[in-house]
């Protein structure tokens, strides 16, 4: 799946394409200065598309890889344990579903595995584009399957990112840990219809 697609921000005037890796794809040079994800796209991210673990996405322009993306599918399970409080796992459940029943303690979820920008390209809004073209994709998802949040794994480094683009915390109980549960209610997006 190869698409080109227009932006208004730094990236204009550039012609930029999203593409599917597969097992036969070749990646275009690429370093966004963490050795483990640079590792991921060029040796893992086809594996996994294989196996049906993760799709793996590029963006690109004629010359090298700008940034990349790898989803899944999800699902935010919720219990009391993951909770200072039963009321404060009550409110929790109440922003979800105005109608908190017991019953539901699982939203169905699409999963950021993996999202890096090439070193060239970080802090100039491609990050954003990329979250948007997620969020624009899940909201086109739900016409078929339901999937009520996007969830990440963010790395600390990257949580003012998160938080920036809309993300939340699903607890403190992670803040000292390397990285740290956030997700994003599309409801919330599709009922102020930013999309």
């Amino acid at each position: 799946m190869k698409s080109s697609f227009s932006t208004t921000n730094h990236y204009t005037h550039l012609s930029i394409n999203k593409r599917q890796i597969k097992l036969d794809s070749t990646i275009k040079p690429f370093d966004c200065g963490d050795d483990d994800l640079n590792d991921f796209l060029l040796s893992k991210a086809a594996v996994y598309r294989n196996a049906l673990l993760a799709t793996t996405f590029v963006i690109e322009n004629e010359t090298e890889t700008l940034a990349y993306f790898s989803i899944l599918n999800d699902s935010l399970k919720l219990n009391v344990e993951l909770f200072n409080s039963k009321s404060a796992f009550k409110r929790f459940i109440k922003q979800f579903v105005s109608h908190a029943k017991s019953h539901i303690k699982n939203f169905p979820a699409l999963k950021i595995g993996r999202l890096a920008i090439n070193k060239k390209y970080q802090g100039n809004g491609l990050g954003k584009l990329i979250i948007d073209m997620i969020i624009a994709d899940v909201i086109n998802l739900n016409d078929q399957q339901a999937c009520k949040l996007i969830t990440i794994d963010a790395y600390q480094k990257s949580l003012l990112f998160y938080e920036k683009v809309g993300f939340k915390y699903i607890n403190n109980n992670d803040e000292n840990e390397d990285t740290r549960q956030m997700y994003l209610d599309i409801s919330q997006i599709k009922n102020d219809n930013q999309f």
